[in-house]
């Protein structure tokens, strides 16, 4: 690659990123023509057709994907060099972030980051969406959201990740339960009952699912009767029905007096899930990232200690 072509970075990453050459030329500020004539060096660079026509715009190829990350994060990594990224201050940052995350942290953890955050950032604002797409790679990369929090896997080894709090699993029923008046359950019993389960619109085996557990294999068993959309609206059907549920320790010791339910002692149960936050690697200098994920980090050691 010549000195000159380095300068085509910011185009490409821009397209990635767009997925149009008019959106790409908008946000650089150039024209189109000038956005098309970078592809065509760029193409000749890499030996590689880069990004395909569709009915959308375009779509990056295998090897644009493959280089993305790198390119990208080179061009982040320049720009917080720049004068106005040097300082960040909360107290005037008035931007939008965009939080991914499973239902059950939207009763727990985001309240105490929303109480961080009105204090620190009161200009800024946070959007939480469902969790619905486990292709996080994809809309972590175009920035459709800045974070994700979600149960840490082995399944997204291309993401920056940190685990920030660990919680246990518990069975839970209705107090007046007929067959668990002794409070204990086996895992013959487990697999007898029906369950309540927290389902995702892209799944069918509920959200513990697909996760590397230790229990997958007991939990694959299971007699689903309900899935809920969220797991809060989980907690009445509980209380309604003879129907047995797994639910976070941390949810649990939070709303068990608010609805008539009763944890079961399940020995069998013994792996703990780990709870993490995600981003793409582009965002790890960004500044403003950076000070988010220090926020959530506070927000759940400022939960762990409630």
């Amino acid at each position: 690659m010549k000195h000159s072509d380095y300068s085509l970075i910011p185009t490409f990453v821009a397209i990635v990123e767009e997925k149009s050459y008019t959106k790409a030329a908008k946000r650089l500020g150039i024209s189109q023509s000038a956005v098309s004539q970078g592809v065509t060096r760029l193409k000749d660079v890499f030996k590689d057709p880069l990004f395909i026509r569709s009915s959308h715009g375009v779509e990056p190829t295998q090897f644009a994907f493959d280089i993305y990350p790198t390119l990208a994060s080179a061009v982040e990594n320049i720009a917080y060099t720049m004068p106005e990224f040097k300082k960040f201050d909360p107290l005037k940052c008035d931007k939008q972030f965009v939080i991914s995350s499973l239902s059950v942290f939207g009763y727990t953890l985001l309240p105490e980051l929303a109480a961080l955050m009105s204090h620190e950032a009161p200009l800024a604002s946070v959007k939480v969406e469902p969790l619905f797409n486990h292709d996080l790679t994809n809309i972590l990369r175009s920035q459709q959201c800045d974070l994700v929090i979600e149960a840490h896997s082995n399944q997204h080894s291309d993401l920056r990740s940190k685990v920030i709090m660990k919680d246990n699993l518990c069975v839970m029923c209705r107090k007046e339960h007929p067959r668990f008046k002794d409070n204990k359950i086996t895992i013959e019993s487990f697999l007898a009952e029906k369950h309540v389960i927290h389902s995702q619109l892209d799944q069918q085996d509920g959200y513990l699912m697909g996760r590397g557990l230790k229990d997958e294999s007991t939990l694959g068993k299971r007699q689903i009767a309900w899935q809920a959309s969220s797991i809060i609206e989980m907690l009445p059907v509980i209380e309604q029905c003879d129907y047995i549920s797994i639910l976070p320790q941390r949810l649990v010791d939070k709303y068990v007096d608010v609805f008539n339910l009763k944890q079961l002692d399940a020995s069998f149960l013994q792996d703990p899930v780990e709870v993490a936050m995600y981003w793409h690697s582009s965002r790890t200098n960004d500044p403003s990232h950076k000070w988010l994920r220090n926020q959530l980090e506070k927000a759940t050691k400022k939960y762990s200690r409630a």
